[in-house]
Parts: C-alpha cells; structure tokens; sequence
C-alpha cells in the first residue's frame, strides 16, 4: 500500500518539475544499467522502488551487484571505455579517491542539490551526488554493558578488553571510515598510538559489515562500530531498546553514500531523472524508515525515534580531503594492519 501512495505522491512531483512540461517522460526502449554494491538500500529498493521508477519513465532498470564499493569501482575503472553501465550507485566519500585518478563519471548537479548541506557534499565537481548517510558510531547491547565508550580515551580502557567488533578497511566501508576517523581525529602521528592502545580491547575484525553485525547480535562481543541509526532498524522491527548508539565526544565522521553517471552512457537524459528521483522530497522520506539511514535533502523529517540518537555536530570527514586520502590511503591502510594483524 505505502508502494502504490509513492507512486501516486512522485507521479504529482513530475507534473510540477520544469521539464515534464516541455517534454513527454517516456523512455519506452530504453533500459537503464546500473551497478551498485549491496550495502546501496535493501530488497525492498530491487523489489518495490525501483519499479515505480521504471513505471513513471516507461523504461526498463537492469542492476549488477558487487560485494562492495571497492570491487564495483575496479569495475567500473578496469572497463571505463566498454562499459555496459550508465549509472553507478553506492559511491561512498570512503572510496570517492578512487574516482579522482579516472575519469569515468559525468559533471550533473541536479536541481535538489540545493538543499543538501555542504558537509555532506563530498564531491564540489558533482560528478558523484550524495543521496544518503550515517553518523559512525559504537553499537552496543546495552542488556551485557550498562555504559559503552564515551571517548575515544574509555575505548582504551581495559573494561572493554575483547569486546569490540570492527571491520578490515580494505574491504568495508566502515572500516575505512574508521580508520580516516582516527587519522582525522589523532594526526598521522597519532593514529597509530591509537590503534596499539586499543588494539587489546578487539574481540575480531570482519571482512565487512554484515558479518561483523551478525557476530555482534549472536552475542560474541557487546561493541561493533556502526551507525548512530542503526537501533532505530531494532525499535522499528523489532519493537526493542536493547541496541544503542553512542558517539565518543570528540566527534563523529559521516560516511555518505553516492550515485554518479558514467560519461560514456548513451542515456544521459534518463539517468538525469534517475538521479533526480533518488534526490526527490518523496523517495528521500523513504530512506530513514527503509533503510535506517539519514536522507540528504534536508527538507526532509527523519521519524520521532531519531530524536532520540547522539548526532555530533563536529564532522570528520570534512578534515581530509580527497587529495589527501588518495595520496596516503595505502600507506595508511599498511601500517594500521602492521598493528592490528600481527
């Protein structure tokens, strides 16, 4: 039913939009081939949303899906002049560098852009547009610990000694985050103090995000770095307050997830509204409450369950610049697990 009221509520976004007034929107013989990572939304954005855009536009979406950010961006790289691909979702300011040495992308600054704050805008060429993001936090059963971490200083504390679950930053994206945290946060002299001092309090570091969450819900350890929004998904589905967040108060680093159109597409206008779509006031209002996540476009109201997260006003992310990540990511990556694995 929510399905049938967006299309209704996006069908009225189209006849106000400048565009639909000159043009008919119909792309009967196109299809539209995308290639995304898994943590990109959830099934319910294969299966539900997505056919609502191909039902608007009278077109037809044809999706691969990578394990992560990392792989399909080798993709995309590796056959960047024999692509069978026009749009490219799940482009995180993690990996973005990546995109600095090639050019593959499309320059599109869509019309919503105006209402996402500049923070959050991670690429100033637009060739790649955030479309949703999450505050890093620890999530922590709070029914094994009575009072998680609130400093990066009590995550060195011998209280939690084995009970922290991270993730490898080669192949996560919040593992990455975590470590361009620490580096923003401690200097490139300081991270790695950090990690030695914390480096007794891991229970385990996971290829990826799934299985360093499931490991955390089976109970194997109380701590896994996440999103602040994450016990929303527990409360909303669960209709539990077990699960909650906390945000050491130095500051937190917002991991922000985009989409980019790739230049060689010969669907340049389709992929346009594509992009618009993700960005409209409507599909924007699905992400907290589909996929527990924070929605760009700030006209738009999360639920009454996010008031009651720790949102940091102090953004690490915006400390690095890409220039930087590019040049010294590798390195980074090499000496944290000189530490971390060894």
């Amino acid at each position: 039913m929510k399905y049938f009221i967006l299309i209704i509520i996006i069908l009225i976004w189209l006849q106000s939009c400048s565009w639909e007034k000159k043009e008919q929107v119909t792309f009967e013989s196109d299809t539209l081939f995308v290639y995304t990572s898994e943590v990109f939304l959830n099934e319910d954005f294969y299966d539900d949303i997505l056919p609502i855009f191909e039902q608007i536009f009278k077109c037809k979406i044809k999706y691969t899906v990578f394990s992560n950010a990392a792989e399909m961006l080798a993709a995309v790289v590796a056959n960047k002049d024999s692509l069978d691909v026009d749009v490219v979702l799940g482009v995180d300011n993690t990996i973005f560098y990546n995109v600095l040495r090639d050019s593959v992308f499309l320059v599109y600054e869509p019309q919503n852009l105006k209402y996402v704050e500049k923070n959050l805008i991670f690429d100033n060429t637009y060739h790649v547009i955030p479309i949703y993001f999450g505050q890093l936090a620890f999530i922590y059963n709070s029914y094994a610990i009575e009072k998680a971490p609130a400093t990066f200083g009590e995550m060195q504390d011998g209280k939690f000694k084995k009970k922290i679950i991270l993730m490898h930053p080669e192949s996560s994206a919040l593992g990455r985050g975590m470590l361009l945290w620490s580096v923003a946060a401690f200097g490139e002299n300081g991270y790695s103090h950090f990690w030695r001092s914390v480096k007794e309090n891991i229970y385990s570091i996971a290829d990826n995000y799934d299985e360093a969450y499931n490991m955390f819900l089976a109970g194997q350890a109380p701590l896994v770095i996440g999103y602040s929004t994450s016990p929303v998904y527990h409360i909303q589905k669960e209709n539990s307050e077990k699960y909650k967040s906390t945000i050491p108060s130095e500051g937190s680093f917002n991991l922000i997830t985009g989409a980019g159109i790739i230049k060689n597409t010969d669907k340049q206008k389709l992929a346009k509204h594509f992009i618009d779509f993700l960005l409209s006031d409507d599909f924007q209002g699905f992400i907290s409450d589909n996929m527990w996540m924070y929605p760009v476009n700030n006209k738009v109201n999360t639920g009454s369950e996010y008031k009651l997260l720790p949102f940091s006003k102090k953004d690490y992310s915006t400390v690095l610049t890409q220039r930087v990540i590019r040049k010294n990511l590798p390195q980074w990556i090499a000496k944290w697990e000189s530490i971390m694995l060894k």
